[in-house]
């Protein structure tokens, strides 16, 4: 029996081994390293880094006149905590592209399961924000965080992305869908339990939008959706009836004014938005919001109210633009790869995106309820920064080994044509 086991390990190292390198980085794929896609990721978040210093300074009674008075005279720790975080993350999408995407779908379903142990584990830590077991905390006070269901994004996307790829046939049937919803509905119910219903949405919204791209019968998409909300409704009746906080958030959405204290948050943020006109307050100003701290979490899930009173409407567009730019990038790059795995990856990354984006500012704006999702590459954060570069990284991945493999194929044919 010994024997067998130490056979069975001697096996599955050496399969890793031969996996490593076949996949490992080639220096010549350097040459297809995405620069368009990189340089916009790094133009979001180094005007999140600005609209961090924003949100972080101190009351003043008149503008600094300097920017070297303006970083004296005005705390920085955060906009330098996100700074590192921003390098944390290029390394982090560098890591992910030095092997190739084969290798992470080749292990798909054991980056699966161990997304599963990192949810069941949080749930045993000590409540934190907003009653949520979803964070593993360490340090003093415990102002150190990691959230497992942030990074854990990033393996359901692989997961996803292999279990559609392998299909030889869209799903045209219930019977099709409902592996497929098991699939996603154990690591999604994980989540519920802590609960953190925003990042439970975004998992959702990546299996969707992919359930969708496979060539799926709208109908039968239609259909799922329409039980899945009959189901949850009781449910989610249920959990706000016996939780205060959810069901005033749920309360402050439909009639904040009714509830001025409870809603000052939203109010604010929204009075913020306006306050910033065309131009803007100016990134220190005296009497902004957010140096007079009338924005909790302005720093974080609330960034965009930052972002309008300080540069306004055309730093609103700005960023608007930035993010318009990312989004059309990642889909046309899905477009234009031949690989059914790579192209999926894309679409999971993109969609991810795509409503962290959506639901961050509209709820800041008032049209949908506070769930705490962060702005991609704005909002401060370590799990956020990383999770999200991780993300590019994939991308970068498929991309450079696409079009390594497209010149190789294009080579290969010319010189069979010359012959």
């Amino acid at each position: 029996m010994l024997n067998r086991q130490r056979q069975w390990m001697r096996e599955k190292l050496a399969a890793l081994t031969k996996q490593l390198r076949l996949n490992r980085f080639d220096r010549s794929l350097m040459r297809y390293f995405d620069w368009p896609l990189f340089l916009n990721v790094l133009a979001i978040a180094l005007f999140g880094v600005v609209c961090i210093f924003s949100a972080t300074t101190t009351s003043v009674t008149e503008t600094p006149s300097t920017i070297m008075e303006m970083l004296e005279t005005q705390p920085t720790e955060y906009a330098r905590l996100q700074l590192i975080w921003l390098g944390a993350g290029i390394i982090a999408m560098m890591a992910i592209i030095y092997f190739g995407y084969d290798l992470y779908g080749h292990y798909a379903n054991t980056f699966y399961m161990l997304n599963i142990v990192l949810l069941l584990a949080v749930l045993g830590m000590e409540a934190g924000r907003g009653g949520m077991t979803a964070f593993f905390t360490w340090g003093s006070g415990s102002e150190r965080t990691f959230q497992p269901s942030e990074v854990g994004k990033i393996a359901m996307i692989i997961a996803f992305a292999k279990a559609f790829s392998v299909r030889l046939r869209p799903v045209m049937t219930v019977r099709d869908l409902i592996p497929l919803v098991i699939y996603m509905g154990i690591p999604l119910l994980l989540i519920i339990a802590q609960p953190d219903v925003g990042t439970a949405l975004v998992y959702l919204a990546v299996f969707s939008i992919m359930v969708f791209v496979s060539g799926t019968n709208y109908k039968l998409i239609l259909g799922v959706l329409a039980c899945v909300v009959v189901l949850i409704i009781p449910v989610w009746i249920f959990m706000n009836a016996t939780d205060s906080f959810r069901l005033m958030r749920i309360l402050i959405w439909l009639d904040p004014e009714s509830y001025p204290d409870e809603a000052r948050q939203v109010i604010n943020a929204g009075i913020a938005v306006g306050r910033g006109g065309l131009w803007g307050q100016g990134i220190v100003s005296p009497g902004s919001y957010a140096s007079l701290g009338y924005i909790s979490d302005d720093h974080t899930d609330f960034i965009f109210a930052v972002c309008c009173e300080s540069f306004g409407m055309v730093g609103a567009c700005v960023l608007m633009l930035l993010y318009l730019l990312l989004l059309g990038r990642l889909f046309y790059l899905a477009l234009r790869v031949h690989d059914s795995y790579g192209s999926y990856l894309i679409i999971g990354v993109a969609s991810m995106l795509l409503f962290h984006i959506v639901e961050n500012i509209c709820m800041v704006v008032g049209l949908l309820p506070v769930t705490g999702i962060p702005l991609p590459f704005m909002s401060y954060g370590g799990s956020n920064m990383i999770t999200n570069m991780l993300g590019i990284g994939l991308v970068m991945n498929v991309v450079m080994r696409a079009r390594s493999r497209e010149m190789r194929n294009r080579a290969i044919t010319n010189r069979e044509i010359r012959i």
